[in-house]
């Protein structure tokens, strides 16, 4: 079991490591994780090589939302029932810090390239950290349905809702969201920016499970107010 808690990665040390990495022709180096996230690696290591073998990806020439959802299933998977994570830990940048830079660099440079914004210099825009988000705030109840109800959306739609400020612990009502969105045509995705933009501000003298009808009820209003189907 991997002690999260150990992890004490700020941006300093994050700086310094990843000025380190150097990109070769097959392979991304130094990778130094702790002896306790050997396994970690190796699973996550498994679980992209599944997904460039289920979607071909070995000759894309970019990858996109298509592995930030399939990827981010996998992630959550894997941190969830087989390392103990919990969202506090999930609310720890070092940590994430630490997982783009010490243990699976290679993915995200696969993603990313040497975008240090993705790796760790902006909290809200690691990309592990913004891809579990997105999951866990989508989540309903196991990979298949999670993969169905998000395969629509794009690398937006995970910006507009993971990068937005104060999402808090509203779990169930922002998986509330994402089920009912997933109801909606919407190319522009200018509905779901509309929805999260009052809820933003609903938000600040609501409480979506005091409504009557509770969180369902509240989520089908913030639809309605901002147009219907």
């Amino acid at each position: 079991m991997i002690n999260w808690d150990n992890i004490h990665y700020d941006i300093g040390s994050a700086t310094r490591d990843f000025n380190k990495l150097s990109i070769k022709p097959s392979f991304v180096e130094p990778i130094e994780p702790m002896d306790q996230f050997i396994g970690l690696r190796q699973d996550l290591i498994k679980a992209r090589n599944d997904i460039f073998d289920e979607y071909s990806l070995d000759a894309a020439n970019k990858l996109d939302y298509q592995f930030d959802l399939a990827f981010g299933i996998k992630i959550y998977k894997i941190l969830n029932e087989q390392i103990g994570f919990t969202n506090r830990v999930a609310n720890n940048d070092e940590v994430w810090r630490y997982l783009s830079i010490r243990v699976i660099p290679d993915i995200v440079h696969a993603r990313w390239q040497l975008n240090e914004v993705h790796f760790f210099k902006t909290p809200r825009r690691i990309w592990l950290k913004t891809i579990w988000w997105y999951i866990h705030l989508s989540w309903k109840g196991n990979e298949e349905d999670t993969h169905s109800l998000l395969t629509k959306n794009t690398t937006d739609t995970i910006q507009q809702l993971v990068e937005r400020p104060g999402i808090g612990y509203h779990v169930e009502m922002y998986r509330e969201i994402m089920a009912r969105y997933s109801d909606y045509e919407d190319s522009s995705r200018d509905l779901f920016r509309r929805v999260l933009k009052l809820n933003t501000a609903r938000l600040l003298t609501t409480s979506p499970e005091l409504v009557a009808g509770g969180i369902p009820a509240y989520v089908t209003n913030l639809f309605n107010s901002v147009g219907n189907k």
